[in-house]
């Protein structure tokens, strides 16, 4: 785009770019997250929507110049962007709701911290969950695949020609669904391990009534809880790349969906 020889017409496009893109960073994972400052993401979304401003001018589109035409149009890229930023964020939270099972379980449900991200008490190993997550996504480059489907989506939808079926209802709904068996699969080792510490626990206190079982357990399971984290981590990454496959396609049909 030639600054000196800007029209009205590339200045609308950029803007309508921007809002999308903008919309988009503040609110996948890694570029969205709150610790990092807004003037931060605001310049981050202007350099990839200036970076893009080719692929999105090549759309076919029209650009109304009337002011509620105009507006609705604004209203669908931002649409378009919470979606996006929606299907991006699934994985992430069934990997923080397989922390707080596992928290919960080893008796650390009193314990919680401030999330930084959403503002909201979150389980202590919930949030070492998502952070780990988090790191495992800048390792194989998952940020590189948002700003490529951050590229495609203008390619599948120009500006203003989304289209909000009730198919994305349906995406969405299945997408959201994940989220329980996400859960699962990653506390999985965790949680049976300490089912079965409570389990012997139980026959422990019937046998031997004059045990103090609270007083040797709540230790007990957090030590059983925390050696399996450990030794679980060489699955978890395992399983996180197998789910990031997943994650990809998720948002590739989300967005092939609104095209």
């Amino acid at each position: 785009m030639d600054i000196l020889n800007i029209t009205f017409h590339q200045v609308l496009v950029f803007f309508l770019g921007f809002v999308r893109i903008a919309t988009i960073i503040t609110t996948v994972p890694v570029f969205g997250y709150s610790s990092i400052p807004m003037p931060i993401k605001i310049g981050l979304a202007l350099f990839i929507s200036w970076v893009l401003f080719p692929v999105v001018e090549m759309g076919d589109f029209v650009i109304p110049m009337e002011f509620l035409p105009f507006f609705i149009m604004i209203l669908k890229e931002v649409i378009v962007g919470l979606i996006i930023g929606l299907a991006a964020n699934f994985l992430f939270v069934g990997i923080q709701m397989a922390g707080e099972l596992i928290g919960v379980d080893m008796g650390f449900g009193i314990v919680n911290i401030i999330d930084p991200m959403s503002g909201e008490q979150v389980s202590l190993i919930g949030q070492y969950k998502y952070i780990l997550s988090l790191l495992l996504f800048l390792i194989i480059n998952g940020h590189h695949f948002l700003l490529n489907a951050l590229r495609g989506s203008f390619l599948k939808i120009p500006l203003g020609a989304a289209s909000f079926r009730g198919m994305i209802t349906e995406q969405l709904i299945a997408m959201s669904s994940e989220i329980f068996k996400i859960a699962i699969q990653i506390s999985g080792p965790a949680l049976v391990a300490l089912f079965l510490t409570t389990f012997v626990m139980g026959i422990i206190a019937r046998t031997v009534p004059q045990m103090n079982i609270f007083i040797v357990g709540f230790p007990l399971k957090i030590f059983v809880g925390l050696f399996m984290l450990a030794i679980s981590l060489p699955l978890f990454v395992y399983v996180f790349g197998k789910l990031f496959g997943r994650f990809e396609n998720s948002i590739l049909s989300i967005i092939q969906v609104m095209s």
